[in-house]
């Protein structure tokens, strides 16, 4: 990955979060945050992954998301100053949930061993 792209996914992902905060309404009892941001090199996608807790919460505020991904494009639009203006996606990052089932799996095994 270039380093263009890499300053743009940091400015993407700080620019989204501050949206987020700002216009959206993500219930107060659900904890939102940007894991990663991977535009692709033509500059017209970039998906935007979202580790959200709860995870039994996750579905259901990424519908909520996606419900008004329209108007959080067009603030990113407004705040961004380049072309072309890349379209999120909105995605749900499961690798902490995963990291975290596996060392329970891990301490189970360790602790029938003992």
């Amino acid at each position: 990955m270039s380093r263009r792209i890499e300053k743009i996914n940091k400015h993407i992902q700080k620019t989204l979060g501050e949206i987020f905060q700002r216009e959206t309404d993500i219930p107060p009892d659900v904890l939102v945050t940007i894991s990663r941001v991977d535009t692709t090199p033509n500059l017209q996608s970039a998906a935007v992954w979202l580790y959200i807790q709860p995870l039994e919460r996750g579905e259901d505020t990424l519908e909520l998301l996606k419900k008004q991904l329209y108007d959080i494009q067009g603030a990113l639009n407004r705040a961004l100053q380049m072309r072309p203006l890349p379209r999120i996606t909105l995605r749900l990052d499961l690798g902490s949930y995963h990291a975290q089932k596996l060392e329970e799996k891990l301490d189970e095994i360790k602790n029938a061993g003992d």
